[in-house]
């Protein structure tokens, strides 16, 4: 085996049975299972009239009495989400009518494909009557703004999954769940209900913990049963004896805490597994995984139950399974994530709350696991901070080394103080954890969706400024920059660019925070989550959920999409028009109108790309996409979210530039830019420079990130890097690698994540992908299999810069 620093004592590892693990997994085809949307609508026809909340837990008990389950061969960990590997299940209370338009599209998709039977089709367009109106989605749709509307077909706002699924995007206090198990909460909810000075809504809700604890622990117990059946027709005495540990387990596994190591980290598996059950949101992440896993380890370790190698063989099974879960998603939206993302971060190493490090065994074994699984779940983080090991950071940079885009990295004298921007004190903003992609939150202590709401396209917005509110594809004007219809607008100068600028960008946020509030007044109704919130601080106390205020924190951010395109395409106009005056404002503006083609069209675009561009440590463009920044941030003070006033700390806005895949699909709304960039091309990812904009090479990348307010960002900020693979060839590279990586704790890196892979491999695994099953890249904030991807989010990933020393 090709460890990165582990060297095995013993033989309690399985490796051979791992990599078989591994390969399945790997070659695993998503499907869509009928099972739970069957059952959810037997359970709310049967409901009717009841609160909300107990429906949802009714549904969530009958589901998991109901539905299939299965042992996966040869695995430690169970616990199935579908009635097979990699089904998704469908969750028609957020929104079925696409569903059943796209029924006979998901085999053919260009990513995200999911094989369908007839059977299936024919079982989900029997349910299809029923919930016609009765949606989540259909609740947005009628209460949306026109103007909304109209500003999503102008392609500068996009709702996405807030508006048509589960809102997800929480960690559970794992440390509680650990220590007083599911039959623990619902002793606490029982003990809430003696009050007599409950009001309606509190009485509901811990009723609906009971349902939904109860419906929990019934789940289980079938794998007790199953478990001992497939015990007595095994032959191979191992695995036997393994089932036979299962069954014996699962009688009263989870009435109470965890009881050892092996318990504690099925106990985070099913928790995770339970909350994609009972809500189809993602990013329900993982936190700080080492640190309220190692006491367990450490207690078995001293008391000799349990090896290092044992405890790797069981992580590393607790990887593989999180890749056996998945989402399907509407194919609009799937374009805005493609990869079968269910961002589910992971992570190790960094500060801990009381100022001392917190790298111990269990921060190593996971980087050792994500190697010998080699898949896209978890997506494993490393925080890093001046007291970080060496030893740590260069087995990250060694598993980086790979090729497969894991870990990313945090950087802690970054994010500590961007999280204590919000309302937070140093040693809770020490305990942050990323969760989803690059966003960042408090274990346990934080609402759903610290970012992922309504998404805002600057790079739109930008070409709406230069054409005076008016969408050249639509014709749609919503905002008049000189104060007349029609596309005519005139800057004489950059401040009075620079004005509409911020101007337009208010005017579209504002719309943003009312789709915001619209989708989370109804995701309070149909994402009432009993089983989730009750694993959230305060939830229980309060008797309410996380929508309806339930959490210590509640901050969220939106997704903006371009700041870096919008930022070169200014200092291009700035540069060219105002202060060299090689063009004037209407010929740019005919160049790009013309998508730059033509002689003259194809002169002025050379202009435009030789203008400074963001990433290349020039202090005239950095400054300008810092001013990008600066001109959202400023707006962000006195907005509320839905939950202001009932209960949790903050419930404002942050700033966030984790946009998933999203910087494509916005591509294809926005025209020809004043950076050279042609129409329809991707916008810029998360932070990051422009596509191939970078020329200076990394050090220089990271010079001019650092000129951005990093430091401000709470809500996440996403740089991605792609470098040459014989950069990190040798022992030399590799420390000069791992050098890099610390050098953004001087420069304010708020995060860093790599591509360590050559653009031949990739040009030929788009274009021979059965030869590359395994090729996995780093897509944004998270990681996916080459081959899943839409072509776009390929080209894209290939178009990047590739680096070197």
């Amino acid at each position: 085996m090709d460890f990165l620093s582990f060297i095995p004592k013993t033989k309690d590892c399985d490796f051979d049975r791992i990599k078989r693990a591994q390969e399945s997994m790997a070659n695993r085809r998503a499907t869509i299972c009928p099972e739970r949307a069957e059952i959810i609508t037997e359970v709310y026809k049967r409901t009717e009239g009841e609160p909300q909340i107990i429906r949802k837990a009714k549904a969530f008990a009958e589901i998991l009495e109901r539905m299939t389950i299965y042992l996966e061969d040869d695995m430690l960990i169970f616990g199935n989400q579908a009635s097979a590997n990699f089904a998704a299940p469908v969750f028609p209370e957020y929104s079925f009518d696409w569903v059943i338009e796209e029924l006979d599209a998901f085999a053919s998709r260009t990513g995200d494909s999911f094989d369908i039977s007839e059977d299936t089709k024919a079982r989900l367009r029997k349910l299809e009557k029923y919930w016609i109106g009765k949606t989540h989605k259909d609740e947005v749709n009628r209460n949306l703004p026109k103007v909304n509307l109209l500003a999503e077909k102008q392609g500068v706002l996009h709702k996405g999954g807030i508006s048509m699924s589960g809102d997800g995007h929480i960690i559970p206090n794992h440390e509680f769940v650990l220590e007083v198990g599911y039959g623990g909460v619902k002793k606490i909810a029982l003990e809430k209900l003696k009050s007599n000075e409950l009001d309606e809504e509190q009485r509901s809700f811990y009723q609906a913990v009971v349902i939904a604890m109860d419906g929990a622990l019934t789940y289980i117990k079938r794998f007790s049963s199953l478990a001992a059946k497939l015990a007595n027709e095994e032959r191979d005495d191992k695995r036997r004896k393994e089932l036979e540990q299962i069954s014996e387990m699962c009688r009263d596994y989870m009435e109470g805490g965890a009881r050892n190591f092996y318990e504690a980290v099925e106990t985070v598996y099913l928790t995770h597994l339970l909350m994609m059950i009972e809500s189809n949101g993602h990013s329900f992440s993982f936190g700080r995984f080492d640190q309220y896993i190692y006491p367990y380890y450490r207690r078995d370790l001293e008391e000799g139950r349990l090896t290092k190698e044992k405890a790797l063989e069981i992580i590393t099974h607790f990887f593989i399974m999180t890749n056996s879960i998945n989402k399907v998603r509407p194919w609009d939206h799937t374009q805005y994530s493609c990869g079968y993302p269910l961002y589910s971060n992971l992570m190790v190493g960094g500060m801990k709350s009381d100022g001392t490090d917190g790298t111990n065994d269990i921060s190593y074994l996971c980087l050792e696991a994500m190697n010998l699984s080699r898949l896209p779940e978890p997506n494993l983080s490393v925080r890093f901070w001046e007291q970080t090991p060496h030893s740590l950071l260069l087995d990250s940079a060694r598993l980086i080394r790979k090729g497969f885009g894991m870990p990313s990295v945090f950087c802690d004298e970054v994010v500590i103080p961007a999280m204590m921007t919000l309302d937070l004190d140093l040693e809770t903003a020490r305990d942050y954890a990323s969760m989803g992609c690059v966003e960042t939150a408090i274990p346990g202590k934080w609402g759903h969706r610290a970012t992922g709401m309504t998404y805002i396209n600057f790079g739109k917005v930008f070409e709406l400024v230069l054409n005076n509110g008016v969408d050249p594809a639509s014709g749609i004007q919503l905002i008049r920059l000189n104060g007349k219809e029609g596309r005519e607008v005139s800057y004489h100068t950059y401040e009075e660019l620079w004005s509409a600028w911020k101007r337009a960008l208010k005017y579209y946020f504002d719309l943003a925070v009312q789709c915001d509030l619209v989708c989370d007044r109804s995701l309070k109704f149909h994402d009432a989550d009993p089983f989730a919130s009750s694993l959230i601080d305060c939830s229980l106390e309060r008797g309410k959920t996380l929508k309806n205020g339930g959490a210590k924190y509640d901050y969220v951010s939106q997704s903006n999409i371009g700041p870096s395109t919008v930022g070169d395409s200014l200092a291009a106009v700035k540069k060219l028009v105002f202060d060299e005056k090689v063009l004037t404002m209407d010929e740019l503006k005919k160049a790009l109108d013309s998508n730059f083609e033509g002689e003259e069209g194809a002169r002025i675009r050379q202009l435009c790309r030789k203008a400074p561009k963001f990433g290349n440590d020039d202090d005239y463009v950095d400054h300008i996409v810092a001013d990008v920044y600066e001109s959202y941030l400023e707006l962000l003070p006195g907005y509320r979210t839905d939950r202001a006033g009932r209960g949790p700390i903050g419930c404002g806005y942050t700033m966030s530039t984790s946009n998933i895949t999203s910087y494509v699909p916005n591509g294809f709304d926005v025209g020809a830019t004043p950076d050279g960039r042609l129409a329809g091309k991707p916008l810029n990812e998360g932070a990051s420079p422009c596509l191939g904009a970078d020329r200076e090479g990394p050090t220089a990348v990271m010079n001019s990130m650092s000129k951005l307010p990093n430091d401000k960002i709470a809500g996440g900020q996403l740089l991605n890097m792609r470098f040459y693979p014989g950069a990190l060839e040798g022992d030399d590279n590799l420390e000069k690698f791992t050098s890099f990586i610390k050098t953004g704790r001087l420069k304010k890196i708020f995060h860093n994540q790599f591509n360590i892979v050559d653009s031949k491999v990739l040009k030929a695994a788009k274009e021979n992908p059965e030869e590359y099953p395994d090729l996995m890249v780093r897509v944004a904030g998270y990681c996916a299999l080459f081959n899943t991807l839409m072509p776009e989010a390929q080209d894209a990933i290939i178009e990047r810069t590739e680096h070197s020393w």
